[in-house]
């Protein structure tokens, strides 16, 4: 038995993990879905992504591509429909998305790879995780092009990661620290209270600049 439950997988929802859980203290972190049944927190994933497509449009980029995941998670299709929408707003009519398999290094260096391949090169690229990135550069970097010069990479997600690769990684960060205190506390207080309403926290990212970009 426990007393309270914290997850952070996307599908948490399936019917199965909510017939597990019954009516224990439950708060959905990171991939939240605020439909009103139980508690969750997480960011902003549509303007964060905007907020990445309209800083590369104020570097002057033209050409910004999207790495993307798996549309069954609900960031993955929150981050796409930001950049989309940003990319209306800033009138920049070019656009392409690669789709990772994984969120892997080798699966965003093959998203690159593709994205390479196109008729039309883009001059930066959104990855929707760090990760990602760090794979879409190696690719960038193997394919004899430069970064930022040639094509600018942002990630997604401010891990350690955005300090190891070279140039550092341009990333959204995401306040991880912030979203387990706060999701912690919730459940505290469904444990104390557990008449309580559900609660959904919203935060906002991020961006942190760096060579990359």
């Amino acid at each position: 038995m426990v007393d309270g439950i914290i997850t952070m997988d996307a599908f948490s929802k399936l019917p199965e993990l909510s017939q597990l859980i019954g009516k224990a203290p439950w708060v959905q972190c990171a991939e939240h879905d605020d439909n009103g049944q139980i508690s969750c927190v997480g960011i902003d994933d549509d303007v964060a992504a905007q907020s990445v497509v309209h800083y590369l449009a104020g570097q002057g980029r033209q050409r910004i591509a999207l790495i993307n995941h798996d549309l069954r998670y609900r960031y993955a299709r929150l981050r796409q429909q930001g950049y989309a929408y940003q990319l209306k707003e800033q009138q920049l009519a070019w656009q392409a998305i690669a789709y990772a398999s994984e969120l892997s290094f080798s699966a965003g260096k093959a998203a690159m790879n593709q994205l390479l391949a196109g008729e039309t090169r883009p001059d930066a690229v959104f990855a929707v995780s760090d990760t990602l990135a760090a794979g879409a550069m190696a690719a960038i970097q193997q394919a004899g092009l430069r970064i930022p010069q040639d094509i600018a990479v942002v990630g997604f997600d401010g891990s350690e990661l955005a300090d190891m690769v070279s140039p550092p990684l341009t990333t959204l960060a995401q306040p991880s620290r912030e979203i387990g205190r706060r999701a912690c506390e919730l459940v505290l207080q469904k444990i104390i209270r557990p008449d309580s309403p559900p609660q959904c926290v919203i935060m906002q990212g991020e961006l942190v600049v760096r060579a990359s970009s």
